[in-house]
């Protein structure tokens, strides 16, 4: 599942992931891991990706925070690596547009 407007975009990556981009901010929302709901500004994400075999291997985390949440690991099937692809687009060009307004 893949969802987008024109300020929101959405993915659901494996059943019980989903990652959500509303303007400069990521939420992602799982039972996977405690509390079960984090929010990040698109700044302050970092993602690591690692392919293994058709599927990526995927670690979410914090930058230049004091208190950074835990690492959240995932695999992304690969049959929703394009999905993925183009939420982690649309985060970048948050983080971007971000920090023009900033700069302006």
């Amino acid at each position: 599942m893949s969802a987008m407007t024109t300020n929101r975009h959405r993915v659901r990556i494996d059943g019980d992931i989903l990652l959500t981009l509303d303007g400069d901010i990521v939420t992602i929302a799982t039972p996977r891991f405690a509390p079960g709901i984090f929010f990040v500004h698109a700044e302050l994400l970092e993602v690591h990706v690692v392919p293994s075999g058709a599927d990526w291997k995927v670690e979410l985390k914090t930058t230049g925070v004091s208190v950074p949440f835990q690492v959240l690991p995932f695999t992304v099937p690969a049959a929703q690596i394009p999905a993925f692809t183009a939420f982690v687009e649309r985060a970048k060009q948050a983080r971007e547009r971000s920090l023009r307004d900033e700069i302006s």
